[in-house]
């Protein structure tokens, strides 16, 4: 196997099935080694494989990618500034385990980022995203009603949010919301668990498409805004029920 420091062909291999919230503007130069391992445990934390306040350590890293504890501890830092682990003082770095405060926070700061973000569109760039969007659009108004298609079809909707990213001239803005979009990535998958909220999703997304295509950027930006406000509020949902059932087994141990 080449070794992965020598560069990207080193980290291939691995399975990928959630999608990245990495990218849009922020991909358009050449990935580190720390950020391209950091992907790759932002995926594996995704799709389950750790659990909120596990430890991730060091050491499996470095032998799982070949490399020395360098580049893990810089693509450890990457995760932390997007708080999707905790380094702590003599005990590592640890998956974080969000509060449903925290929670509603940060998926608030994404919601009015997002409005801003398609309201600096000009008619011309809405048109043109519209008819960028549309084909994706008609995959999750097929993938919604099927629990089976539910990975494909969050896998869809992180494609139209980059390229809605993609359609932003300021890319510091496009940088936040991706910073924001791999905080929040795990409970907007919690927030598209049913076929019922896939299916709001699905129509969501139709009527901003619809909006950019007539120009009418204050609708589609509020569109955009409800798409996100609509993930967090049946989150926070999820969050709450098993938090309850939680409380419950332990009040009947």
């Amino acid at each position: 196997m080449k070794h992965p420091e020598t560069g990207p062909q080193g980290l291939s291999g691995r399975k990928a099935a959630a999608p990245s919230a990495r990218t849009g503007s922020a991909s358009r130069h050449l990935k580190t080694l720390p950020e391209q391992i950091a992907e790759r445990i932002f995926t594996d934390i995704a799709n389950g494989d750790y659990e909120p306040g596990e430890r991730i350590r060091e050491e499996k890293l470095a032998e799982q990618f070949e490399v020395s504890r360098g580049p893990i501890r810089e693509a450890l830092r990457i995760l932390e500034r997007d708080s999707v682990v905790q380094i702590l003082p003599n005990r590592g770095a640890h998956v974080t385990q969000l509060s449903i405060r925290e929670v509603s926070d940060i998926f608030e700061v994404r919601r009015k980022l997002a409005g801003v973000l398609v309201g600096r569109l000009t008619v011309e760039e809405a048109a043109l995203l519209a008819a960028t969007i549309d084909t994706d659009i008609r995959a999750l108004e097929t993938l919604a009603p099927d629990q089976g298609e539910v990975t494909a079809y969050i896998e869809t909707t992180f494609r139209l949010s980059t390229m809605l990213r993609d359609a932003c001239s300021n890319e510091r803005l496009a940088e936040i919301l991706d910073s924001l979009a791999r905080q929040t990535l795990r409970y907007t998958q919690l927030g598209l668990a049913t076929p019922a909220r896939r299916k709001e999703s699905a129509r969501t997304w139709r009527a901003m498409q619809k909006a950019l295509k007539a120009g009418n950027l204050e609708a589609a930006a509020e569109g955009v805004e409800k798409l996100v406000e609509e993930s967090h509020r049946e989150a926070v949902k999820q969050l709450e029920a098993r938090q309850a059932a939680t409380e419950a087994r332990a009040g009947g141990a």
